[in-house]
């Protein structure tokens, strides 16, 4: 008998009802290339093709159809099952679009340490918090801006200083900061525009003194993969002073000049306002906040 996993029988439901890989992975809070991956290799293990892709949609071929139409099945009634067995918990959605970042990591180490009764499940690749979209007790964690969708609320946690990591071989690694001319005149590492508005207020404060950065061809999927690409000793990273912290001593981080720091939002929507779950962890992130000497109020555009 063929070894099918209940998570790739949600693969493929999703990729199913949405038509387009890139929607089913935000809906399964993945990454689409691993989506495509696990597809794929599901395919092989088959011995049979679940799905036409073409450039711009997915069609289900008649294998594909008949499987998500029984899978879809199968996940209710496991539901069910989980339902009518499972003890009720406390619990609440956390969505952190960067939570290997060090106000995540210690962040979220905080509110599960406040309340080890409290079941806090993280998910990455946050969508924009609406109230058809929320379902059950939700908080996002954001960077730069707090969310702006109707209904929702939210409160500054903490402001970063915003720099430019390099190489030490790196032509500015003997100044003191960086201005918007040096990003004119090196590579600044792109971030993935579909995660991220990071190159969008990277932008805006360039052009604040009338530049504009100088992006690579290529975009990183996320914060945390930008320093990867600064080894070729050209390329500056521009990113959140903790990022430093994490990379070696081979690497340098400088300042912006004049000064930009962002600032980390807890965000929720108005209908979970009266949810103890989502209280508790507000309440307990703005204590956790203040003990830090966390200080909310960044200077990046749309901060």
């Amino acid at each position: 008998m063929l070894d099918v996993s209940l998570r790739e029988l949600e693969y493929v439901v999703a990729v199913h009802r949405e038509r387009n890989f890139t929607r089913a992975a935000q809906q399964l809070h993945m990454a689409q290339p691993a989506l495509s991956q696990a597809i794929l290799r599901l395919e092989r293990r088959l011995g049979v093709r679940l799905f036409d892709r073409t450039s711009r949609r997915v069609e289900p071929t008649p294998a594909g159809h008949n499987l998500a139409v029984d899978a879809l099945d199968i996940i209710d009634r496991v539901g069910a099952a989980i339902a009518r067995t499972a003890t009720p918990r406390r619990a609440v959605t956390v969505h952190i679009s960067e939570p290997a970042l060090e106000t995540p990591r210690r962040l979220m180490a905080a509110l599960r340490s406040a309340d080890p009764a409290l079941s806090i499940h993280l998910t990455t690749l946050p969508r924009s918090l609406t109230g058809d979209d929320a379902r059950g007790p939700q908080l996002s964690l954001t960077i730069g801006a707090p969310i702006h969708a109707a209904g929702a609320r939210s409160t500054p946690l903490r402001a970063e200083r915003v720099g430019a990591l390099m190489d030490v071989r790196h032509p500015l690694a003997q100044q003191d900061s960086v201005t918007g001319g040096d990003l004119e005149r090196y590579p600044v590492v792109s971030i993935d525009d579909q995660l991220s508005q990071w190159n969008r207020w990277i932008a805006q404060w360039a052009m604040s003194q009338g530049r504009h950065p100088r992006w690579t061809t290529s975009a990183v999927f996320g914060i945390v993969a930008g320093s990867d690409m600064v080894t070729d000793g050209e390329s500056l990273f521009v990113c959140l002073e903790s990022v430093a912290a994490d990379v070696g001593d081979t690497f340098r981080w400088l300042p912006l000049a004049p000064t930009a720091t962002a600032s980390w939002f807890l965000n929720w929507m108005d209908a979970h306002s009266d949810s103890p779950e989502v209280r508790d962890c507000v309440s307990g992130a703005a204590a956790f906040a203040e003990e830090c000497g966390w200080i909310a109020g960044g200077n990046l555009p749309g901060g």
